[in-house]
């Protein structure tokens, strides 16, 4: 429901939908809230601020000559945070005052709903807004990254850390790689739906299982927690999706797949990184292409959608030519099409991470933007599909917050 409203000269759109309330002042500003009160979003012109339940709030300013994105923390979040506080109560005020009037017949209880969302975000300031962090961090492991069209959805640990952290460029996961128990996978999921309260309802998209490889668990003790989350959250009505590299995931049959599929498993997210094997086998990554394509073979056969996802500038200039074709190559044998996706996932070399150095060992040099929008632009020209393709889209680690 959208409903429009002047107060003085000022202009007000108000949009209230089942999962959250977004405000919007005089064309020039938006802000948005989930159903619990907290701050998701604020577009100020060229301007945008996410936040994140885990308190980081991501900046992404743009001008003539660039995009510029930054994480917040701290005092900067707190600014953020505090100004969305001071709009709600601003708008909530005008709403009670004799000079606002609304453009529209507006049923009174809309109007109640309305303004007791706007008392939950006026209440979301800094302060409670750093409580509430410390409240996620009880329930939740660090997240280390989801897949973009994941951003929204329900994330559930049952692992923590990654099952071989072994790759060169990735900063992610610093924990000590445990699968829970199905007593502690429960109380967990509690803890977290008891966290979010009316929250959840922004994270609709369904139900991501984290960490960075949750399939590689044995079937065991996976479909106790697949069984867990049908239970308690209808994870079949939502939809389950989770990572899986290429060696873990072929050491399961389609009959195994298919299994989870009927227990609500709706996607499995691949990170082949590339398709040239002395490429995967010099940056650490278990498994190789072959075993990548048996994974997407063996998920697609039990009828659940794939997101592949390959990085590109990887290999620098020296595996340019053999990164592209071999990369395209394997990614036309996984028999990928409607509904599933293609990832395409610049390399950012992180300070601390090995691949720097051993790349400058090796006398790799990295390419330049323009070569890597090149590189995705061959890798993508060279992509065969037998029907109706899948979807294509950039996967930017730098924008992730949750």
């Amino acid at each position: 429901m959208v409903f429009h409203a002047r107060h003085g000269s000022s202009a007000y759109v108000l949009s209230l939908k089942n999962h959250s309330l977004a405000v919007g002042v005089d064309e020039t500003r938006v802000l948005s809230w989930d159903r619990g009160g907290r701050l998701y979003s604020v577009h100020d012109e060229d301007a945008t601020w996410r936040r994140g339940l885990s308190g980081v709030v991501l900046e992404k300013t743009s001008s003539a000559a660039a995009r510029l994105r930054r994480m917040l923390r701290g005092p900067e979040a707190d600014a953020v945070v505090d100004r969305a506080a001071r709009e709600a109560q601003s708008t909530l005020r005008a709403m009670s005052s004799t000079a606002w009037s609304w453009e529209s017949a507006v049923d009174g209880v809309v109007v109640q709903e309305a303004r007791t969302l706007l008392a939950l975000a006026s209440r979301f300031t800094s302060e409670a807004a750093r409580a509430d962090e410390r409240r996620f961090e009880v329930v939740y492991s660090p997240i280390g990254i989801l897949p973009p069209d994941q951003y929204l959805s329900l994330v559930v640990q049952a692992t923590e850390g990654c099952s071989f952290n072994t790759c060169t460029f990735c900063d992610l996961y610093h924990e000590r790689y445990r699968v829970k128990t199905v007593d502690e996978f429960r109380q967990h999921l509690s803890g977290v739906l008891n966290y979010l309260g009316e929250s959840v309802s922004l994270r609709s998209r369904g139900i991501f299982l984290g960490a960075a490889n949750a399939l590689a668990v044995p079937m065991a003790r996976l479909v106790p927690i697949f069984e867990i989350l049908l239970e308690e959250v209808d994870g079949v009505r939502r939809g389950v999706c989770a990572f899986v590299d290429g060696f873990a995931g072929a050491k399961k049959t389609t009959a195994e797949y298919r299994l989870l599929s009927h227990l609500g498993l709706r996607r499995v997210y691949v990170g082949l990184e590339s398709g040239h094997a002395p490429l995967v086998a010099l940056v650490k990554k278990p498994g190789s292409p072959a075993d990548a394509i048996e994974t997407v073979r063996a998920i697609k056969a039990a009828g659940v959608q794939v997101g592949v996802i390959v990085m590109v500038g990887l290999g620098g200039a020296a595996y340019d030519e053999r990164h592209v074709q071999d990369t395209a190559d394997t990614v036309n044998a996984m028999g990928l099409g409607a509904g599933d996706l293609v990832y395409f996932s610049e390399l950012v070399e992180v300070p601390g991470t090995s691949y720097p150095k051993m790349a400058a060992g090796a006398g790799i040099r990295a390419l330049s933007a323009d070569e890597r929008r090149a590189q995705q632009q061959r890798i993508r020209a060279a992509l065969r599909f037998d029907g109706p393709p899948p979807q294509m889209a950039t996967y930017d680690i730098r924008e992730f917050v949750y």
